[in-house]
């Protein structure tokens, strides 16, 4: 991952241990990207191997875009509620 934004500055690293809360965001996007397959294969009487199956691709199809995802997201929750975080970077 990039230190600034190459166009605005932006830095991209807050402070250590800033993208933990990410990992929620992960999760979510994760779980709503797969779960209307796991539901699909539950409704549909799949066995539980299958099911459990799917949901390993499935998640591990998702998980290097969640990853980025889930951090754009986190930055983007984080602008909203503490906008005067990141027009400090702006006079760098």
């Amino acid at each position: 991952m990039r230190a600034r934004c190459p166009v605005c500055g932006l830095v991209f690293e807050r402070e250590p241990g800033y993208f933990t809360g990410a990992m929620y965001a992960s999760y979510f996007i994760g779980l709503f990207v797969t779960l209307p397959a796991w539901l699909w294969l539950l409704l549909a009487g799949a066995p539980f191997g299958t099911i459990a199956g799917a949901a390993f691709v499935l998640v591990g199809l998702v998980t290097p875009a969640a990853f980025h995802y889930s951090r754009v997201a986190w930055m983007q929750i984080d602008a909203y509620f503490n906008p005067m975080t990141f027009a400090d970077d702006a006079g760098e």
